[in-house]
């Protein structure tokens, strides 16, 4: 097993080094510099501000085979700034490549033949430094391998939703980002899932702002971090894997045929499309709620954006990852695997997005996709 480390620090107007916490070589910047939101303050509901990452300046530094990548959020008020800014590794001036805009995040490349200690960025005055993460694209290398992002979200979940993977698809390897949960620690987590026997584990503690909800069109625009740490694990973990899944904690991927893994690699593009629908308890049923009780689903069923499977060495692997797709690639929503499915487990909650979803429907019907998930789950330990 293995977790990745890093840290990084903030040197302010006074020079006096910070250190950053989590496992990511961030940079956050001082106090009296901000980012600034792009909506328009009709758009931004009560709290919106204080919610908004207007702190990290990147979330991770990480080099790899020649280049430095820092992945940012939107630079927005600084992005002419961090275009004219100096970088130095360690002592040594880095040349500034490019920088690549995405819809909720940014990537910085410089040249760096050599890997640094520590990289510098001087920014209107102000000289922040962080460490650097080495890319570690061998320690999933010919692995099947999922990543999710959790916070508070039950320990048996997590669990219960890596040995289904594993069992119904040859899951052998996970990276969980752990976002600030309170009601355990991740020396806990880590150890729960440890004993679900895969070949990797990587538990990433996330001390980032997650972001807010704006009023719409505008309800995910600067939802920053979960896009941009996505973007994180390709440039720093996954290069290698045999394919990568992307699927919630509240999520389980049926098969009526191959493994969505053996899919992506089939697939002439490495990548396979998965559509979804909601599933529910029984009609009567009362909490709290596992995955084995969702059983039942809408006549006709409701579906909810697709998620994916990509084999990042295939004709794909460069893109940027979004959560329902490859970014800048729109063609592909259209194309889901006829043979793979997933279920989105509406009262596996934590009430963070809505009360409504531990309400049971009384209208619902039994769902043969579901049946075909509790043939897989009722062998798990606690499922039945």
């Amino acid at each position: 097993m293995a977790t990745a480390t890093a840290s990084g620090n903030t040197s302010g107007p006074s020079g006096i080094a910070e250190p950053m916490s989590g496992d990511f070589a961030s940079l956050r910047l001082p106090a009296h510099m901000q980012r600034s939101s792009v909506l328009a303050a009709k758009y931004q509901p009560e709290g919106y501000l204080a919610a908004l990452d207007r702190e990290t300046l990147w979330y991770d530094a990480i080099w790899s085979e020649g280049r430095l990548f820092l992945v940012c959020p939107p630079l927005n008020n600084f992005r002419t700034a961090f275009r004219k800014a100096v970088f130095r590794g360690d002592d040594r001036v880095l040349k500034f490549r490019r920088l690549r805009r995405y819809a909720r995040h940014e990537v910085a490349e410089l040249d760096a033949p050599n890997c640094p200690a520590e990289i510098s960025v001087l920014l209107q005055g102000w000289t922040g430094t962080s460490g650097v993460s080495r890319a570690a694209h061998a320690e999933f290398a010919g692995l099947n391998t999922a990543f999710v992002m959790s916070r508070d979200n039950p320990i048996e979940w997590l669990v219960t939703h890596a040995r289904y993977h594993r069992d119904a698809h040859g899951l052998e390897a996970l990276i969980v980002m752990d976002n600030g949960s309170t009601a355990y620690g991740i020396a806990e987590l880590r150890a729960a899932l440890e004993g679900v026997g895969l070949s990797r584990l990587t538990v990433l503690d996330v001390p980032f702002k997650y972001g807010p909800v704006g009023r719409k069109p505008y309800r995910r625009t600067e939802k920053y971090m979960q896009t941009a740490l996505f973007n994180v694990l390709r440039l720093r973990f996954l290069g290698q894997a045999r394919a990568v899944l992307n699927c919630d904690v509240d999520e389980l991927i049926v098969t009526r045929g191959e493994s969505v893994f053996d899919a992506a690699c089939a697939a002439r593009l490495g990548f396979v499309q998965v559509a979804g629908h909601w599933v529910y308890p029984a009609p009567g049923a009362e909490g709290p709620f596992s995955h084995a009780d969702h059983s039942h689903t809408a006549a006709p069923p409701r579906p909810c954006p697709p998620k994916w499977c990509l084999v990042p060495s295939g004709r794909l692997g460069g893109f940027s990852w979004d959560v329902h797709g490859m970014e800048r690639l729109p063609f592909l929503r259209r194309r889901t695997h006829a043979d793979l499915s997933f279920l989105h487990c509406r009262s596996l909650t934590t009430g963070w997005k809505s009360l409504k979803r531990d309400q049971v429907p009384q209208d619902t019907v039994p769902d043969p996709e579901a049946a075909v998930a509790a043939e897989v789950l009722r062998g798990l330990p606690g499922q039945g």
